[in-house]
């Protein structure tokens, strides 16, 4: 049973109120009172709660439990207190646009897809709704805009009355209402009707804007996110803003910007390619010159070596191409962008690379596999490395005792 009356239905524009402390009591560990009258919005429907002052204390949060609009404080107010009450108004008046434009929205895609609406997010930064569809493009996307916009500029009523709920199979409602006894239905004049707690804007054109940011599936519905009103506005803004900034980066008006980063992407792909082209060169000279350095050693030569300009791509096709030689074996480590070992044989060299990691670098906590012409791993730390190298290095000659 509801014992609050509810200022914010009869008049969501309103700002300030007197009321009088019914109940004081807490909440999860925080005072909160409940109160004969509120403006307070309740956190429900997907509208987050509004925040302001009683008496100057903060109110950190409102949410109802069985009828009762409770207000979470900062500090408690003792039964039978009087307290003048004032909400957050920019936090509200943009809650207002925001759900005002999300049933547009949702109209919307009923309209032109058949598309219902499954669920709406009020968030602090942008709003969502999921609706039935499984594909969304752009050209999907743009009417929507367009059609919902397009009421924004009508400017058309938006209004709010209580029906008892054996009228409101004739009202024709987007959705059929989830809740029983006398139902309070929003209505935007001739576009909309829909079974709804939330606060409204008076008219459309209040609104201001709606402006769908990004979409994704999820499952066999999609995700809609968008703004309204101010929202929209600092979003456009900083778009602008954004776009300006790249157009005068790349000298360029922008209107000019797609094509510019169509050549600036060809550019990249290009010096791409000739920066992989140059780095094969230097890795196969680098393997000629340790070929020339590795020492002879019974059944072929050893290269045994950290290489400290190279990464662990690098160290693998430095290691690929000394193992092409032939009669060779290879212990390499590189330090980036982690601890890495790599052990490779030539097909005419007998040794198990494998167990020969196992044993080098096992002690130090290196992990890893292979086959056994060749193993990799990691795992250990990049002080350890020139231990494991010379610790492989010994096994491999039959050195250790």
């Amino acid at each position: 049973m509801t014992i609050t009356r509810r200022l914010f239905w009869e008049d969501p524009y309103r700002r300030e109120f007197e009321a009088t402390v019914i109940e004081s009591t807490d909440y999860a560990g925080q005072p909160a009172v409940v109160l004969d009258v509120t403006c307070f919005y309740p956190t429900s429907g997907g509208q987050p709660h509004d925040v302001g002052t009683l008496n100057g204390i903060a109110v950190c949060e409102v949410l109802e439990e069985g009828g009762r609009i409770l207000h979470i404080l900062e500090r408690p107010l003792a039964e039978g207190t009087a307290v003048h009450g004032a909400i957050d108004w920019p936090r509200r008046f943009d809650h207002m646009q925001q759900h005002s434009g999300q049933h547009l929205l949702s109209q919307a895609f009923e309209r032109l897809f058949d598309a219902e609406t499954v669920s709406f997010h009020l968030g602090e930064e942008a709003c969502t709704i999921d609706v039935t569809m499984a594909d969304l493009d752009l050209a999907q996307v743009s009417q929507v805009e367009a059609l919902v916009n397009g009421v924004i500029f009508e400017n058309r009523p938006i209004s709010a009355r209580e029906y008892a709920e054996e009228e409101i199979g004739a009202l024709g409602l987007r959705k059929a209402p989830t809740v029983h006894g006398r139902i309070r239905i929003v209505e935007v004049e001739g576009f909309d009707r829909c079974a709804c707690g939330g606060t409204h804007v008076r008219t459309t054109g209040e609104i201001g804007l709606v402006h769908i940011r990004r979409w994704e599936k999820r499952r066999s519905q999609t995700r809609v996110e968008f703004l309204c009103g101010g929202r929209a506005q600092r979003d456009y803004l900083r778009l602008e803003a954004l776009c300006r900034e790249a157009a005068n980066r790349l000298s360029v008006g922008v209107g000019e910007l797609p094509e510019a980063i169509v050549r600036l992407q060809e550019a990249l792909q290009q010096s791409g390619r000739e920066a992989q082209a140059l780095r094969k060169q230097l890795l196969e000279r680098e393997v000629a010159l340790l070929a020339l350095e590795a020492e002879p050693i019974p059944g072929g030569r050893l290269l045994c070596r950290l290489l400290a300009d190279y990464d662990a791509a690098a160290m693998r096709y430095i290691a690929q191409g000394l193992a092409a030689q032939g009669g060779i074996v290879a212990l390499l480590a590189v330090r980036e962008p982690s601890a890495q070992v790599c052990f490779v044989r030539s097909a005419d060299f007998e040794a198990d690379m494998v167990a020969l990691f196992r044993e080098a670098a096992g002690p130090y906590g290196g992990r890893g596999g292979g086959q056994p012409h060749a193993a990799q791993g990691g795992g250990m730390r990049a002080d350890d490395l020139p231990a494991i190298l010379a610790r492989a290095r010994a096994l491999l000659l039959g050195e250790t005792g």
